[in-house]
């Protein structure tokens, strides 16, 4: 069964907010994990914060994608 365009747009925009959520778990991850490999992070505070930041943008996005336009019927 073929999906419409705005279907395939609403797909789109949804694997492109869980592939920003999971960059920026592996962010995290690498900054907890080996914080000296990051030379260009010298606040691993905020740099972690923003990277939380980006998956709770991408969270709400997502949330609203799912409840006002994506049809699973």
């Amino acid at each position: 069964m073929s999906c419409s365009l705005q279907e395939e747009l609403i797909m789109s925009l949804m694997q492109e907010c869980y592939a920003k959520i999971g960059m920026a778990k592996m962010n995290i991850q690498v900054m907890l994990k080996n914080p000296t490999g990051v030379a260009d992070h010298s606040n691993y505070v905020q740099s972690v914060k923003d990277q939380v930041k980006i998956i709770a943008e991408q969270k709400g996005l997502l949330e609203v994608l799912e409840k006002d336009f994506y049809d699973k019927n």
